[in-house]
């Protein structure tokens, strides 16, 4: 009885090995699917008042097709001089109204960070000694400063913490801030795997080698 005991054991473990190898693959798909599909229907029945006027029922897809075109109509506009100044007198007037302008001026301001064309976007991907010295975070840097007279040069940087909207706004020297060869997209996909996505080597951008510090600027700091 011993072997069929032991025949069993090894049935359920495979097949306990199968079902968690199919959980694995199928529940991102379908969890995948269904948050496009629920962004679909929400962004689809954003015109439907509109379109329930003109045609007398909803028309499945052109919600969203309406919508990308005003997406990008805006973006063609915000990219000329004129339609910048229209959009910088819209914002100046969003930013005047009572209660509404702290949400507004919170959302613009994530916004602007993934802005492909923006000056306060993130600008590169770094590795800084924090929160204590010879323990390297991954962060955003968002700027190059001098605190005060201090001769010597800080970087900006922003540590998401369980999302990329929440986290720590740090001033690291320049001499503990690594710059790495990673694109925006590349941090954001390590950050928000929790670090499952990272590259066995992780390339700095001057010279590719693992003790590259600040590009152009001498290990130390200063301007």
């Amino acid at each position: 009885m011993d072997w069929l005991q032991t025949r069993k054991q090894r049935i359920e473990a495979s097949l306990r090995t199968r079902f968690l190898t199919g959980l694995v693959v199928v529940l991102p798909a379908a969890l995948s699917l269904y948050i496009f599909y629920r962004i679909f229907d929400f962004f689809d029945s954003f015109f439907d008042p509109v379109l329930q006027r003109i045609f007398g029922h909803p028309v499945p897809g052109l919600g969203v097709v309406l919508l990308i075109l005003l997406v990008l109509s805006v973006g063609t506009i915000a990219t000329n001089v004129l339609g910048n100044r229209i959009l910088q007198s819209f914002e100046t007037t969003m930013a005047r109204i009572p209660v509404f302008k702290k949400l507004y001026a919170a959302l613009k301001t994530v916004m602007d960070s993934f802005s492909p064309n923006g000056s306060k976007g993130f600008k590169k991907v770094v590795l800084a000694e924090y929160p204590k010295e010879g323990v390297y975070t991954m962060g955003f840097l968002t700027g190059w400063v001098h605190l005060g007279e201090h001769p010597d040069l800080y970087a900006s940087v922003f540590f998401p913490s369980n999302n990329l909207y929440i986290g720590v706004q740090s001033f690291i020297p320049a001499d503990r801030t690594l710059v790495t060869a990673l694109s925006i997209e590349e941090g954001m996909k390590i950050i928000l795997s929790g670090g499952l996505s990272v590259p066995p080597v992780l390339l700095m951008e001057d010279s590719g080698v693992a003790d590259s510090r600040v590009p152009g600027m001498e290990t130390g700091g200063g301007s």
